[in-house]
């Protein structure tokens, strides 16, 4: 009765110790996981002269949200001439990083399309307004090793293959910090990421009004 007792008490020690290893092995493993840092995404094509290239293949990113004559002062919106359409997209693997760790990736970027808004009477439409030509373009860049605070913002012309970037102290940069929903993005405005940002981060941006 000794010698089972003796070994059942040993076996039941063992079975303690792995348990407990195990669950420091998962403690260690989730901690390792939550302090990495974010593996940078290597995508941006820089000229020698610091200009950012255009990526090539703009056609697949992913759409985040469209808005028409935006404008950040009251009493600015002229519905017979609403002003510009304003697309935006997220480039593939930036948003997949996104999706999975709610957080950017390094080299993450965002695509700001401006088309003109087209009121003329083409095919079937005859009220509302369509996306007319594209003017201009412009694309951020988030990096802590370019730009102010991480942020980098380079503009484009409709047919332009390379971007120029917007000087230090922009004003880009500080309106995307200050009134960003989410870690100096407009997140509040996308439906697509809407969703998967804080409820207070929204309630936050929700308060946040005229910025004259």
């Amino acid at each position: 009765m000794k010698t089972a007792s003796r070994t059942e008490s040993k076996g039941r020690v063992a079975a303690l110790a792995a348990v407990s290893t195990g669950i420091l092995c998962l403690a260690l493993a989730a901690l390792a996981q939550t302090a990495a840092p974010a593996t940078p995404l290597q995508l941006a094509q820089f000229t020698a002269d610091g200009k950012l290239q255009k990526p090539a293949d703009l056609d697949s990113w992913i759409f985040l949200g469209t808005s028409l004559g935006m404008g950040y002062n009251p009493g600015s919106f002229n519905a017979a001439h609403p002003g510009q359409f304003q697309v935006v997209l997220m480039e593939p693997n930036a948003y997949r990083y996104f999706v999975k760790n709610r957080s950017y990736a390094p080299g993450s970027m965002f695509l700001l399309s401006f088309y003109d808004s087209d009121k003329q009477q083409r095919s079937i439409n005859q009220n509302g307004f369509t996306q007319a030509d594209l003017t201009n373009y412009e694309i951020h860049l988030m990096d802590p090793a370019k730009g102010e605070k991480g942020h980098a913002f380079y503009v484009f012309g409709a047919k332009d293959t390379q971007g120029n970037p917007l000087p230090a102290g922009n004003a880009c940069v500080r309106c995307h910090v200050d009134h960003g929903a989410f870690d100096g993005t407009f997140a509040q405005f996308y439906p697509t990421l809407r969703p998967l940002i804080s409820k207070e981060a929204l309630e936050r941006a929700a308060q946040d009004h005229d910025i004259r």
